[in-house]
């Protein structure tokens, strides 16, 4: 009889990724699906401590020993979700609710030609949107300009421009607009430049046995670039840089098949 020799299995790795963020305490919050991440990778490098003997005139290695190793890699993903957006900038994620409280009297220093944000302060730099009945009137609220020829309004965006050719000088003016009721997410941007959980990867590879991955601690960093305004047709893409770490009651890598009944 001939030899019999294992099959050989060849990966084309492909599965849904997934990111548990700790808290303040460490404690695991829930996984966050990530979507469509066409590129997980892991880098292993090893640190060895030599020894050479000194008991005859050649110096020879008799001993070599790995003292460390360090477990990197990078995570590319490109679903374009609040929160993935809040990971990459390692920040918070909210919603905020938008009252149709009619506001009058909001008090703006403008300029001929420039562009301007309703509702923008300190705390909501961004302002309100999808607005209606927009009014803009003079410093004590005498005069109220006309639309279109003294000034431009885009409803959905609540920006007003101040026509150049208009009868608005510059100095202060009296905004009056009424917000839609509804609600929307706001990402804002973290102190920290990474953020620790734990990472799984659920395979359906399209080649070879699948083998799911579980990773108890691992740091994301975001790095490289975001596009915000881009030419051309490719696809916004999110990379992380991905540092597998050894929690203290765990290994720092598990790799597990799937049973199968018998």
């Amino acid at each position: 009889m001939g030899m019999v020799y294992e099959k050989n299995q060849y990966a084309i790795p492909r599965g849904r990724t997934f990111f548990d963020p700790f808290d303040a305490n460490g404690n695991l919050t829930g996984e966050i699906a990530m979507g469509n991440c066409p590129g997980v990778n892991l880098s292993i490098e090893t640190e060895k401590a030599e020894h050479f003997s000194s008991e005859k005139g050649l110096r020879e290695k008799d001993e070599s020993l790995v003292v460390q190793v360090n477990r990197t890699g990078q995570l590319t993903c490109d679903n374009f979700s609040s929160a993935n957006f809040a990971l990459w900038l390692s920040g918070t994620r909210t919603t905020v609710n938008q009252a149709a409280t009619p506001v009058t009297g909001e008090v703006r220093a403008v300029a001929k030609g420039r562009f301007y944000q309703l509702g923008a302060t300190a705390s909501n730099p961004l302002g309100v949107r999808n607005v209606s009945a927009v009014t803009v009137k003079n410093s004590d609220g005498t005069t109220t300009y006309v639309a279109g020829e003294d000034y431009n309004v885009d409803l959905e965006t609540g920006r007003v421009q101040i026509l150049a050719d208009g009868d608005i000088a510059a100095g202060n003016v009296q905004f009056g607009y009424t917000p839609v009721a509804g609600s929307y997410e706001t990402v804002r941007s973290g102190a920290t430049a990474e953020i620790q959980g734990a990472l799984r990867i659920v395979s359906d590879n399209a080649s070879g046995g699948n083998r799911d991955f579980y990773m108890p601690k691992v740091t994301l960093t975001p790095t490289g670039d975001l596009p915000i305004i881009a030419e051309g047709t490719e696809f916004v893409q999110m990379q992380f840089g991905l540092e597998v770490l050894k929690s203290a009651n765990a290994e720092a890598i598990y790799a597990d098949g799937r049973p199968v009944a018998v």
